[in-house]
């Protein structure tokens, strides 16, 4: 990220923000805070505050100058600092008063402070097709496409690759795919989108890739579902036909074998009042209750579709899988689920 005398910035590895007074050359800016000091800061530790980026004086250009390069508009690299840093998708409906009854914007969103690669691709039989890819600025947009309810609907999930890179200095983050499902049912409901910080309309926005670290919330800053409760939403929920996709058992190359999404809003209709750990306990409860399932029915594999997010369920689904035996487990197919599956492998 280049900076200029003048740009408002705020601190990475502490609280506070303030303006550059001058650079100093060898990735150092001296900043000027309320007290009116100025301290030196490493340009990597800052982070641009709604900056607005001068104009360049205009170069004439001849007819064919301008004929061979097509102007692309983008958006203003404005980056809101109450919202999480990340990669996001948004589903802008286009009628703002009845959402779901026109046609929605795509837009991607690189709200952060790292220059990124992308890839978007849709599945095309076992294969998949990649419908835009770019670089995309710190803090900008991109609209991918104008669709209907009906085409999300078609599409059925949507891949994104992201690499992370910077001009100046920066701290290395590994490239990111994440696989996102996509209910068109959901996308005909005006209830699916609401005000969002992030587009400043109604809005469905979907995390790709969190670039901040996730506090667990308060337990009393939501309403808290007792253990007595979730003892008997779970008695409710095991008498009932489960959901998600835990498939088949389908006959593949001569071997058996199940899919089981592990998304929560894939296992319950309302998780309102639950804390974090709650909702962890009944997908780590569903794995091991699909696993032993599988396991007695003589399946050869299993893949728990578990997504990206911060890998906490990823994390806790291979600590309980190391308890089994006769199973070994890895990571899913690459080119199928991105980061997003474990696949486990029955020997017993």
């Amino acid at each position: 990220m280049k900076f200029r005398k003048g740009d408002r910035v705020r601190f990475l590895d502490e609280k506070g923000e303030g303006i550059i007074s001058r650079l100093l050359g060898e990735g150092m800016a001296m900043v000027e805070i309320e007290d009116g000091f100025e301290y030196p800061y490493p340009v990597a530790q800052l982070v641009p505050v709604n900056p607005i980026a001068a104009p360049e004086p205009a170069k004439p250009q001849t007819t064919a100058q301008a004929a061979s390069k097509p102007s692309v508009p983008t958006a203003p690299a404005v980056i809101n600092t109450r919202y999480p840093d990340g990669i996001y998708l948004a589903f802008v409906p286009q009628h703002q008063a009845f959402p779901s009854a026109g046609k929605i914007d795509l837009i991607l969103f690189n709200h952060s402070t790292y220059d990124i690669y992308y890839t978007l691709s849709l599945k095309d039989g076992s294969l998949w097709t990649c419908i835009q890819a770019g670089m995309l600025g710190p803090g900008r947009q991109i609209e991918v496409e104008t669709l209907t309810p009906q085409d999300i609907d078609n599409w059925g999930s949507i891949k994104t690759d992201v690499l992370f890179y910077s001009d100046d200095a920066y701290e290395h983050r590994a490239p990111v795919s994440n696989l996102l499902r996509l209910k068109g049912t959901k996308f005909f409901k005006d209830s699916t989108y609401g005000e969002h910080l992030l587009t400043g309309k109604k809005s469905f926005v979907a995390e790709l890739v969190p670039l901040y670290e996730k506090e667990a919330p308060a337990e009393e800053s939501k309403p808290f579902l007792t253990q007595a409760a979730l003892r008997n939403m779970l008695a409710t929920q095991e008498q009932q036909p489960q959901r998600g996709h835990t498939s088949k058992p389908a006959l593949k190359n001569q071997q058996l074998e199940k899919e089981v999404d592990l998304h929560i809003e894939e296992l319950l209709d309302n998780w309102n009042g639950m804390t974090n750990g709650q909702l962890l306990d009944i997908q780590l409860r569903r794995m091991q209750q699909e696993l032993d399932q599988a396991m007695a029915d003589h399946l050869q594999r299993i893949i728990f579709i578990h997504g990206v997010g911060n890998g906490r369920l990823k994390t806790e689904i291979r600590r309980v899988l190391g308890t089994y035996k006769g199973i070994r487990f890895y990571d899913a197919s690459y080119q199928r689920y991105g980061f997003g599956a474990t696949e486990v492998m029955i020997y017993g």
